[in-house]
């Protein structure tokens, strides 16, 4: 069986590794993990299957780990193991934080800040690891590297276990975006079928009950559309014959901030309402004009996203912010009358709202020039001097707009970065119904041999396994096309995720707090049952 002993070990070693994410010590935890898993016999004779793959451009120099098990049957039946190495800051920890990484130490030092009561008697229970990493998620790691070294000396799997180990899941999935090519091209060349991936996080459910362990399958996604508003400048003592961008910008707000018309409903379960993140009037400096930019943009969760109805919402959004703006002009111009006796000049726009693909599409007509080239240059420039996609989305799209000929005011709606696709599995898929029966007798099995009771639910939160299935049939191409910056500022693979279909699930780790200075990891079930039960799923579904 693997070494409950060794994963404490690994995880007191890989916890010690203070790989915050969006730093330069982030892949520090990549260097420790390819040193332990270099200490593995197997891996020290077969050096060529122990890799650091490099993420290109990364402002880092990032890596993925990969690690490949090699049945000794050559099979082409293959389980991944993956989960990110990065993790949140520790300022929380307050007077703590120098020790936040030192497991053994603030395990034993919490009482020190203030706590709740759960929390307290988890503390007195003497049954939980504190610390930054210990399940969110340096445990997986240790978890993985143990099940490597367990399988590399007994050589008794019928198929292959490929391990991952990703950056960047706390920031903007970088490293799980740069894997996906990996995983599709390690598969053609070493013609290789993922039969599931073990996404090796802890278990994260609202409304999860006491006692209860769950395996999870399926994820939740988001999007983040963003509108930018075009005006007509005018000065300020005539501002009728004009139009205030803002004013524009605030009814898209008003339209789409917890509008419940952008929420989802799946297998039972709802989506929250979509929220407003940020609405920005772009002026830079004071003068006595109307504002002529200005953007907002808005997360909105999904479950079962359609991205060709996604749009039509989006742009019917617009059109309908449009014309209620011109409604509202009307009333102004109603009550100027009223007061003053008097008709006042007044300019009237006429409803024009376009997406992003059709301005750069009407853009390439007029530009005297590679405009791919213009828009990678700006964009380089742009997160030169605010390494945030999400900023540099919105200096792009209005770039172009001040670049396009068409000087009506407009909105023009697009998609920023990071985007999360939604995952629901397709249940008359092999691969899927085997994992479904898997996690079924696993289920029965933890129940039998322990006593445990584990519970199966769908749609875990966004995570890496996002970008594992993206569903036959819809149309991501129209999502695609307006997602700013693609594969130059935010390097997404659209086409390797069109191929990469493979059913993942989360039979994580027990423990609680993630992202606070509480965070803690159970002892019991991690060390002394969860060990036993990747053991059996892999053998179920490999042999």
């Amino acid at each position: 069986m693997p070494d409950k002993e060794r994963i404490y070990e690994y995880l007191n070693k890989l916890v010690a590794v203070p790989s915050i994410s969006g730093t330069e010590d982030e892949v520090l935890a990549a260097d420790k993990i390819y040193e332990l898993i270099s200490e593995i016999p197997y891996f020290s004779l077969n050096r060529d299957n122990l890799m650091r793959i490099p993420i290109e451009g990364d402002p880092f120099n990032r890596v993925l780990v990969a690690a490949f098990l090699e049945s000794a049957d050559k099979s082409e039946d293959t389980v991944i193991l993956t989960g990110h190495y990065d993790v949140v800051d520790v300022e929380e920890f307050g007077v703590l934080k120098d020790i936040a990484f030192d497991m053994e130490a603030v395990t034993e030092r919490i009482i020190e800040l203030p706590l709740s009561d759960e929390v307290r008697k988890d503390y007195e229970s003497g049954e939980y690891y504190f610390g930054r990493g210990t399940l969110d998620m340096k445990y997986g790691h240790a978890a993985s590297i143990e099940l490597l070294r367990y399988y590399s000396e007994n050589m008794k799997l019928k198929g292959n276990l490929l391990y991952v180990a990703v950056c960047g899941e706390e920031t903007n999935s970088e490293g799980m975006l740069a894997a996906v090519p990996f995983f599709t091209e390690f598969a053609e060349k070493h013609n290789l079928k993922y039969r599931c991936l073990l996404l090796m996080e802890g278990y994260l459910l609202d409304g999860q009950k006491e006692g209860i362990k769950y395996i999870q399958y399926g994820n939740a996604g988001k999007v983040m559309p963003m509108f930018l508003c075009v005006g007509k400048m005018t000065h300020g003592e005539e501002p009728l014959l004009g139009l205030d961008a803002n004013l524009l910008s605030g009814e898209v707000y008003r339209l789409m901030a917890e509008n419940p018309l952008f929420c989802q409903k799946n297998h039972g379960i709802s989506t929250s309402l979509p929220c407003g993140l940020k609405q920005q009037d772009m002026k830079e400096n004071y003068s006595l004009s109307t504002t002529l930019y200005a953007a907002s943009y808005y997360n909105i969760a999904t479950i079962s996203l359609d991205p060709k109805d996604l749009m039509n919402k989006l742009t019917g959004v617009a059109e309908q912010a449009f014309e209620n703006t011109k409604a509202l002009i009307e009333d102004k111009v109603r009550g100027f009358e009223a007061f003053a006796g008097r008709t006042p000049e007044y300019y009237m726009p006429e409803t024009c709202v376009m997406t992003f693909s059709e301005l750069y599409k009407g853009l390439e007509t007029e530009y005297d020039g590679d405009l791919e080239a213009h828009v990678k240059e700006m964009l380089e420039l742009y997160m030169k001097e605010n390494p945030e996609m999400q900023d540099a989305s919105v200096r792009l799209v209005r770039h172009l707009a001040e670049m396009y000929s068409d000087k009506r005011p407009k909105i023009i709606v697009s998609i920023i970065p990071p985007y999360y696709p939604d995952v629901n599995l397709d249940c008359e898929d092999e691969d899927t119904v085997r994992m479904m029966n898997c996690i079924e007798d696993v289920i029965g099995y933890a129940s039998d041999k322990y006593g445990v009771t584990i519970e199966s639910s769908e749609y875990y939160g966004i995570s890496d396994m996002c970008y594992t299935w993206l569903a036959d049939g819809l149309d991501f191409d129209t999502l695609f096309d307006n997602l700013v910056g693609i594969n130059t500022m935010y390097m997404f693979p659209t086409e390797e995720l069109k191929k990469f279909k493979v059913p993942g699930m989360v039979l994580g780790c027990a423990g609680k707090d993630m992202h606070k200075y509480t965070e803690r990891l159970e002892k019991d079930y991690n060390f002394n049952v969860l060990p036993e039960l990747y053991t059996y799923v892999i053998e179920k579904l490999i042999g």
